[in-house]
């Protein structure tokens, strides 16, 4: 029988310890007292196997049996979580090339209960089963380390926060393994002093394809009468209160944005309806031919401006979702108009192909621009990614009763083994500057909708998002208007507006549309104007922002104490409908509005309304 069988043929477990302490030999016996198997244990740490020993008597008998070659014996408890409750007989002797042979017996059960050290070790064995449990039932990470950061034990929590789920594996490695290292120094300083004072350390540990996650840990020795202390790292995961804590920064600078948006839209989008109106009469004026052309660019830059302003309105306005038809191609050039400098910086070039007879579709406008946004968004960053000029293509099409609307990108495209994975919230492949909430959001969007959303790669590169949303069964049919084509029919029309040239250019859009018009800029102005005898108007275009003493609302309301319907006539005109006030004091009027800047057809399809009603 060759030696290996016969150790392995023994009741007794058999270890040899290299000088270094780690186990070079390990039998079958002994895996089966320590439910440690060999490929667990060989070239590992003798502490691997006796986490508790160390520090303790064990290792100092493993020192001196080294030291003088003289053999001994003891009593311990196992230590290990495999081996709960047990208690060894341990023989230690020093063989050739400074190895340290162990063996050792499970003896508890071979004391007699009256004996002294059978009282002994049945206390010593409560106790160290009620640390056990404390230990493994703390919903806190908590490891157990050397001072020079070695792993003794952990507990489950712990074990998951370094990356894995088998406790028994991490014993005997460092914990420095897992910090980056920029930090390592400042971790073993750490654990050095907590010998003799508690510390508080924060780290990042990191793993190979997740984001680093934060930490924030107490280092306690809690066996400072050894010379070889234990200390207690107890640990808190904070990556998700940090992200946390992102999100509501976000909201504030966002909530900050509004404010800010809200104050400036009235002063911005005011001149641009005077520079949007004046610009579309120019160009409809037959003896301005020649100016017709710069009039158009005039008039659409304005009016792309005052969509820019919108956008932002929209972004920071907070309110409940709503369902309407929404024109996607609408949508998709918003998107790009907002994303226009860091496509131009990316060296990206941008297309919208929604063909004209592509429906409306029945969602929130808000919200589409919002998926649209991220869509773009994460397509720029793909491209941005390969450091070379790119293409981004949005589409869309009908299909079955719904719309699908593609966004192409010619980036490197998504790994194949993480395309299911693209909408699991908090997931993401730019750990550095990405959130993994855009596309969650994004298929959270589309789903409340009634819709769909999924990502593929494309044929020869890059990547595509695609999303479905059901047509909206009330949009008519798109049907071409004419520019400038007169009224059905001619309308009496006051309008109160503080600001000269904007006055001045409704008058001029409406005048064009063959209606007649009567101009005012103050409250008390409108007032006097609507009390003459005689005075009769088809409509009111009252700007919800007047002098400094009056709204819009304070017309509003002056009419309907007076009794005789008028305000029922009012269309408000405004650049800023995102302040609480406006918008709740708009929908106690419940009467039309016409933002600005807007074009002679939103003003005629606004006074038709009026006078059909």
């Amino acid at each position: 029988m060759e030696a290996k069988e016969l150790l392995d043929s023994l009741d007794v477990g058999i270890l040899a310890m290299a000088p270094d302490w780690t186990i070079a030999e390990w039998s079958a016996a002994a895996a089966r007292i320590t439910a440690l198997p060999a490929d667990r244990v060989l070239g590992q740490s003798i502490w691997i196997a006796f986490p508790a020993a160390k520090g303790t008597e064990l290792e100092r008998v493993f020192g001196d049996v080294l030291a003088d070659g003289r053999p001994r014996t003891f009593l311990a408890p196992a230590g290990a979580p495999e081996a709960p409750g047990t208690v060894l007989e341990t023989r230690v002797t020093r063989g050739v090339g400074d190895h340290l042979a162990v063996a050792f017996r499970p003896v508890h059960e071979e004391l007699a209960p009256e004996s002294r050290a059978a009282q002994l070790l049945s206390a010593l064995e409560a106790e160290r089963r009620l640390y056990l449990q404390l230990f493994s039932s703390l919903p806190t990470p908590a490891l157990v380390l050397t001072p020079d950061g070695q792993i003794l034990d952990t507990n489950s929590e712990g074990a998951k926060l370094l990356g894995g789920t088998d406790a028994a594996a991490l014993r005997g490695r460092a914990l420095a393994e897992w910090a980056p290292a920029s930090q390592q120094g400042m971790l073993a300083a750490a654990l050095r002093h907590a010998v003799t004072r508690r510390q508080d350390v924060a780290l990042s540990f990191e793993f190979a394809g997740e984001p680093a996650r934060e930490v924030r840990a107490v280092v306690v020795n809690v066996d400072p009468v050894r010379a070889a202390p234990k200390l207690l790292f107890l640990a808190l995961d904070v990556s998700r209160e940090m992200l946390l804590q992102q999100r509501l920064l976000q909201a504030d600078r966002l909530s900050q944005l509004g404010a800010l948006v809200s104050g400036v839209a009235h002063e911005l989008n005011n001149p641009l309806a005077a520079i949007a109106a004046f610009g579309e009469a120019l160009a409809l004026d037959p003896h301005q031919a020649d100016l017709e052309e710069s009039a158009e660019v005039i008039r659409s830059e304005a009016m792309r401006a005052g969509r820019i302003v919108q956008t932002l309105l929209d972004f920071a306005r907070q309110r409940p979702r709503i369902q309407t038809a929404v024109d996607l191609g609408e949508i998709a050039e918003r998107v790009l108009a907002l994303q226009r400098s860091a496509l131009k910086k990316a060296r990206i070039r941008a297309t919208v192909s929604v063909p004209n007879d592509v429906p409306a579709v029945a969602g929130d406008p808000q919200e589409l621009q919002q998926v649209m946004l991220n869509a773009v968004v994460n397509a720029r960053q793909a491209i941005e990614g390969t450091g070379r000029p790119g293409q981004i293509t949005i589409a869309g099409r009908l299909s079955d009763h719904h719309v699908l609307v593609t966004v192409d990108d010619t980036g490197p495209g998504v790994p194949p083994e993480i395309l299911d994975r693209v909408f699991e919230p908090f997931f993401s492949t730019k750990p550095e500057h990405g959130t993994g909430l855009g596309l969650a959001i994004s298929f959270g969007l589309v789903r409340g909708m009634g819709g769909r959303m999924w990502m593929q790669n494309v044929e020869g590169g890059g990547a595509r998002l695609s999303f479905e949303l059901p047509v909206d069964a009330g949009s008519p049919d798109a049907t071409a208007r004419a520019t400038g084509r007169p009224a059905a029919q001619r309308l009496s029309l006051l309008v109160v507006e503080d600001e000269e040239a904007v006055r001045r250019a409704m008058a001029l859009l409406a005048k064009r549309l063959g209606h007649e018009v009567t101009t005012v800029g103050r409250f008390a102005e409108a007032t006097a104007r609507l009390a003459q005898p005689g005075a009769r108007y088809d409509a009111l275009l009252v700007d919800v922002h007047l002098d400094e003493a009056h709204t819009g609302f304070d017309l509003f309301d002056h009419l309907r104490t007076e009794g005789r319907g008028l305000e029922q006539r009012i269309v408000f005109t405004t650049g800023d409908s995102i302040s609480t006030q406006t918008r709740d004091a708009l929908e106690r009027a419940d009467r039309p509005v016409l933002r600005k800047p807007f074009s002679l057809d939103d003003l005629r399809e606004m006074l038709e309304r009026v006078a059909a009603g």
